[in-house]
């Protein structure tokens, strides 16, 4: 059976087009350079990437725990772990998160906060390559992570003192 004329144009276009970009990468177009912003095809289609294998990977069904308990450990985990390259809501980015590209995303921002928490776990646990996101699967405990996505899903709330006592400037 021989497929549609449409559809093997569109093959063989979709084929010419992973050539084209393979050539530009091999010819060294693609600047890697920590210090150049991706384009927008760049960041797009990592974004895709990114977003489809952690909705096909994530753990469904469990939700973080949200009694204060846990979110003071998951404070705790944050302030040890994550602060240094996240920082708090709308302060100021560190050396090394100014240094990190693509550049290290705010938490708090609804993009972040309306992923799933297994999907928050997801990443957590396993990092995520090529950005400077480190997976804590190896170094911190199971429960330890839940209680940092826990924490995570209270940080947009946090208010002014909290976010001071976070950031160390109490």
């Amino acid at each position: 059976m021989t497929p549609h004329p449409r559809v093997a144009r569109l093959l063989l276009l979709g084929a010419g087009g992973v050539v084209v970009v393979c050539v530009a990468v091999a010819l060294g177009a693609v600047n890697p350079s920590a210090t150049t912003r991706p384009s927008r095809l760049e960041k797009w289609a990592a974004h895709a990437i990114l977003d489809a294998a952690v909705r096909a990977r994530a753990l469904r069904g469990r939700t973080a725990p949200a009694d204060p308990a846990s979110v003071e450990r998951g404070r705790e985990a944050y302030r040890q772990h994550c602060l240094v390259c996240h920082g708090v809501p709308g302060g100021e980015q560190s050396a090394i998160a100014a240094g990190l590209n693509p550049p290290v995303p705010d938490l708090a921002e609804p993009e972040t906060q309306a992923r799933t928490d297994g999907e928050i776990y997801f990443l957590l646990s396993g990092g995520v390559r090529l950005t400077g996101m480190p997976g804590f699967e190896r170094s911190l405990p199971e429960k330890v992570r839940w209680e940092l996505v826990g924490f995570l899903r209270a940080l947009p709330k946090l208010g002014e003192g909290e976010i001071q006592a976070l950031s160390g400037r109490r």
